[in-house]
């Protein structure tokens, strides 16, 4: 993403300087821009996350020229000193984001949350978060309290996966591209083909698309594409004469200009009207995208006169282009951890941007500068930047591996190994991941309510055992969910007398995959494949001749439509399952329904605070441990 020195690097930086495009740096401002406005506020530009594309068309275009400038000029290309100047860039404020960030998360993070964090701390700093996040297998909207807060450094983990290999493949082929640069070109762009067609494969049809999105090698077109367009500028030949031309007529000026801002308003425009959910990205429309910005980049360095190349270079943008880096880094913990239980609406926005802002120039001041081009790069050059960096990987180590060890994710089947009372009242919850929180913060305050709660809950497992769909995406039942036919009854036999509840529903409402065909809500296939799903499990909970208290299904989400799962904020879809749920209640007279979406949806919509307790975590989906507590204190007294 920031692959050439920008001229805030040089000790006596010159934007007449030829080697600096001053209008990339306000290209970088407009892609995080982009990024930063998608992230906090998904809804008002719900295809912002495609600035990172643009990045990584600005990063190959600019890595590429630079080391093919080298080439041309001395004939040969050094990796080492290629990765010194990486590090001095981009070591130093990746390291201190972490261990703040660890820090944050031990002090601030619930248990549940913060099951994620020694492996995505470690892969960040490593930068193979990607990987570790593909490794992981997990959904991430199959995920407990507050996301990761080291989501976001997939792109960075991509770029700097792609710095160590291009200089080697440079290496390699150095004679190739200066003799034949536009060759070269071709290559990369065939390669930038071969990524996109790698990538609908791993989607199609209809699937989960992280693999895909995350990959490095499926997620190479915009770099190949920004590599095809720098080995042409670096050879020279090619690039000179057509710069030469265009230059030399008003007429193909104007129409650089004419191209440049058709690509920027095409850029804009698809950041504006598609989303994640937009299933043609993943089949062709990432390459596309990836070439609009090449072509805003050629015209921006091939016709720096245009009106389109003077704005991108005004000073206000490329301000913010040279402090991207930084902003990049911190804005996503920062929405993190300044979620909608402290603010709202325009005010959250308006707080999670300044305090981003803030923390990004403190970075670029103290961190990134000294050690890129001030007192510490002149006095130990990558040196300092690489102590400096091992320094904060060892803090970061020790870190996660005490005050932020992350707890594996717990299942309700042990928890009553924490109730010490011989009169405590005995609960086993049964369900997906609103039972799992809703029983594990019970358990947690089991002193404080009299209870000890067992059963057998966890992340993603639906009562409906199917792939899940929205839109035209598809989410599996992870394997672990498999067997709760058999072991459901041995957790019921192992605690004769507990009360029984069942929570579940936020993957139910969804459209399911069935012999491999789809099952699409308000179907009477649908109706019948939920309501047999829950007959079957409310048949073998009430077996034994207990009660099985069924929660509704309540609010789930605030119905943003550009949300990560909007069909499960649906209230048609909610209001089929808990009709489901009446029917079953009235033909199985063991079954008896938890209203309570009178205390947390009163009049349908979610109550986001009840008597000062903030109920809901910013997934949207799971109670909050007070809001759980608070729950809890509702529901016992009609149970005892």
């Amino acid at each position: 993403m920031y692959g050439r020195m920008t001229v805030a690097e040089r000790q006596a930086p010159s934007v007449r300087d030829p080697a600096y495009i001053g209008g990339l740096d306000g290209l970088r401002a407009i892609a995080v821009a982009a990024v930063i406005v998608y992230h906090f506020s998904p809804s008002a530009l719900p295809a912002g996350f495609l600035g990172v594309d643009v990045f990584f068309v600005v990063s190959g275009f600019l890595i590429s020229r630079l080391l093919v400038t080298g080439i041309a000029r001395n004939g040969r290309v050094s990796p080492a000193n290629f990765w010194g100047r990486r590090a001095r860039r981009l070591l130093p404020a990746l390291a201190t984001m972490t261990v703040v960030v660890c820090i944050a998360a031990a002090y601030d993070f619930s248990n549940l949350e913060l099951h994620d964090v020694r492996s995505q701390a470690l892969g960040t700093l490593f930068y193979c978060a990607n990987w570790v996040m593909n490794a992981g297998h997990q959904n991430y909207f199959a995920t407990v309290g507050r996301p990761s807060p080291f989501l976001h450094m997939w792109s960075l983990a991509v770029e700097e996966q792609f710095y160590i290999v291009l200089p080697l493949v440079f290496l390699l082929i150095r004679s190739t591209l200066v003799r034949r640069p536009v060759r070269v070109a071709v290559v990369a762009l065939l390669g930038a083909v071969a990524s996109t067609v790698w990538m609908s494969v791993l989607v199609a049809p209809g699937g989960d698309p992280s693999r895909a999105y995350l990959g490095s090698d499926s997620h190479a077109m915009g770099l190949l594409v920004g590599v095809a367009l720098g080995v042409l500028a670096g050879a020279g030949g090619p690039w000179e004469a057509i710069a030469a031309r265009v230059r030399r007529h008003e007429r193909a000026v104007r129409w650089s200009f004419v191209l440049g801002s058709a690509a920027l308003a095409g850029i804009v425009a698809t950041m504006w009207f598609a989303s994640d959910r937009t299933y043609g990205l993943y089949r062709g429309g990432f390459l596309a995208f990836s070439l609009a910005s090449g072509v805003l980049i050629a015209s921006v360095v091939l016709t720096p006169t245009t009106p389109l190349a003077r704005f991108l270079r005004t000073r206000w943008l490329v301000e913010i282009g040279l402090r991207s880096y930084s902003l990049y880094l911190w804005h996503w913990p920062v929405r993190v951890f300044i979620g909608p239980d402290r603010f709202g609406g325009v005010v959250l926005f308006v707080v999670r941007l300044v305090v981003s802002a803030a923390l990004a120039e403190v970075s670029f001041r103290l961190v990134e500068r000294p050690f890129r081009s001030g007192a510490i790069a002149r006095r130990a050059g990558s040196r300092g930047a690489i102590a400096y960096f091992a320094a904060l990987v060892t803090v970061t180590s020790v870190l996660v591996a005490t005050v932020a060890a992350p707890p594996p994710l717990p299942t309700l089947s042990v928890l009553h190994q924490t109730g010490n009372d011989p009169n405590a009242f005995h609960v086993d919850t049964f369900g997906d991941s609103t039972a799992l929180v809703f029983g594990y913060n019970g358990a947690l305050h089991g002193k404080e309510l009299g209870i000890a709660v067992g059963g057998d809950a966890d992340l993603g497992c639906a009562i409906v055992h199917a792939e899940h769909f929205n839109g035209s995406f598809m989410f599996h039942d992870p394997a672990k969910c498999d067997g709760w036919q058999e072991r459901w009854p041995r957790k019921l036999d192992a605690d004769p007398r507990g009360t029984v509840v069942l929570m579940a529903g936020a993957w139910d409402v969804l459209d399911h995959r069935v012999d491999g065909a789809r099952v699409r809500f308000g179907t009477p296939a649908w109706t019948r494949l939920v309501t047999s799903s829950y007959r079957n499990a409310l048949r073998l909970l009430s077996a034994g001749g207990r009660t099985v208290h069924l929660f509704e299904v309540p609010c789930f989400g605030t119905g943003d439509p550009a949300a990560p799962l909007a069909d499960r904020s649906d209230p048609h879809r909610i209001a089929a399952v808990n009709a489901i749920y009446e029917r079953l209640a009235g033909e199985m007279p063991r079954v008896k329904i938890v209203r309570w979406r009178e205390l947390v949806c009163p009049g349908g919509r979610r109550a986001e605070t009840i008597d000062g307790v903030h109920m809901w975590d910013p997934d949207e989906v799971h109670l909050t441990e007070a809001g759980a507590v608070l729950v809890w204190k509702w529901f016992l007294p009609q149970v005892r």
